[in-house]
């Protein structure tokens, strides 16, 4: 029993390093799988969560010997200290500094040969945290990447995903269409992101928010780009 309490906290203490490590340590010269970008960004997520709750945990009860005055008082410095505390995460972090990228899967469709366009779709989906009252992550509004809600067997569920229905259009030579079609399981999206950390104070809701800028359709494998496009 003792030998499986000890496994299962250094099973939690090594899961807890890991997510430290992977945001504070990540290389952006790395491109991401969908299951590690899910981890930083859930790693993200979760220190500003704990950082919600203990504000909510702080401000839920006024004391019996507090005056209304007293109470509002200190649940307004608590609030200032709340942001203050976001804002160092995000610091600590150097959040706003860093660029990471992911590769998310390319199908390529269909070629049209009349008009040189080869349509294509990318399956490839994100898990993130759905929309909570004190907390959400979202998508800076963009043209090639969007945050997708939906209900699925009672349960919110949020992904992130690029924009590919309708299908993405690439206007390519033949040629170049050709080799692409030969390289098919190496196709692959890859979308820098930044992330962006603050508080809607109205709403005392954490902003975690992920802005892309830049999409290319790449050969995974040679590192190759045959189309990109910077994201503003």
């Amino acid at each position: 029993m003792k030998l499986f309490v000890r496994f299962l906290l250094f099973s939690a203490l090594g899961s807890s390093l890991y997510s430290q490590n992977i945001l504070e340590t990540h290389d952006p010269n790395v491109t991401l799988t969908a299951e590690q970008c899910y981890d930083v960004i859930k790693t993200a997520w979760d220190g500003l969560k704990k950082l919600s709750e203990q504000y909510t945990e702080e401000i839920a009860v006024k004391n019996e010997f507090e005056s209304s005055s007293e109470f509002s008082e200190r649940i307004r410095k608590a609030k200032d200290q709340y942001i203050n505390k976001v804002n160092k995460f995000a610091v600590d972090h150097k959040l706003n500094e860093k660029i990471f990228s992911v590769w998310m899967k390319a199908e390529l469709v269909k070629y049209d040969a009349d008009n040189q366009i080869y349509s294509i779709k990318s399956p490839t989906e994100i898990l993130i945290q759905p929309k909570k009252n004190d907390i959400a992550v979202t998508c800076a509004t963009n043209k090639y990447a969007t945050i997708y809600e939906k209900n699925q067997k009672g349960y919110r569920r949020a992904n992130l995903r690029l924009n590919t229905d309708p299908e993405f259009s690439w206007f390519v030579n033949k040629q170049t269409a050709q080799s692409a079609k030969n390289k098919e399981g190496a196709m692959y999206f890859k979308l820098w992101f930044s992330l962006n950390v603050g508080v809607n104070e109205t709403e005392n809701q954490i902003v975690l928010e992920i802005v892309p800028s830049r999409l290319a359709l790449m050969d995974q494998n040679e590192n190759f780009t045959y189309w990109s496009d910077e994201i503003r």
